[in-house]
């Protein structure tokens, strides 16, 4: 008998959809559609558990400043959307920032509260820079990237509370070992974009 999984993926390997740069569930924009956005474009989800995975290792205090820093780079990304500002390549920035809050994870050792800032903010801009809205009306873009920031937002602080909670040596063990695959995935994914160039 086939696992049930096994369909899941022929299925997908059948009958292959193209990727949608920003529309990740057709006919639904808006601000539901941008809260979805971060929590289902892989690279944005695979940031966002590091961060939040990270985050849940800092102390409550460190972790509500850094959460704050957070919310100022995702709004200073917006503003620079505003203002026309383009980067092609934040895509990369958000698959580096995944790359090194996995590894962080993994290492479980603290670091410099430069570094410590650093992570969030570059998170914050590069991933609202990554999730311009295929919109002609600027109010109905504003509303899409409103929704991104506010589920970009909610869910590194939902998986850090999760992780915070975990306090048995088995689920700090079980948390660095989701953080280094998720470096391992990020720095993976990097290789392959830098290997096609």
């Amino acid at each position: 008998m086939t696992p049930w999984w096994a369909t899941f993926v022929l299925a997908a390997l059948v009958n292959p959809h193209p990727a949608l740069a920003h529309t990740v569930v057709p006919g639904l924009g808006g601000f539901y559609g941008g809260l979805l956005h971060p929590v289902l474009v892989p690279a944005h989800a695979l940031a966002l558990l590091g961060l939040g995975l990270w985050l849940g290792q800092q102390d409550a205090r460190d972790r509500f400043a850094l959460l704050m820093i957070f919310a100022a780079a995702l709004i200073a990304g917006i503003v620079a959307i505003v203002a026309a500002f383009a980067f092609e390549d934040a895509e990369i920035v958000v698959l580096a920032t995944a790359g090194v809050a996995g590894v962080l994870v993994a290492a479980a050792r603290p670091v410099s509260r430069l570094v410590s800032a650093a992570l969030p903010a570059f998170l914050g801009i590069a991933l609202a820079l990554d999730s311009v809205p295929q919109q002609i009306s600027m109010r109905a873009s504003l509303i899409e990237l409103a929704g991104t920031a506010v589920g970009a937002w909610l869910a590194p602080l939902a998986i850090a509370s999760l992780a915070a909670a975990a306090r048995q040596p088995w689920q700090r063990i079980g948390m660095r070992i989701l953080g280094s695959w998720t470096g391992a995935a990020a720095i993976f994914v990097l290789a392959l974009r830098f290997a096609r160039s």
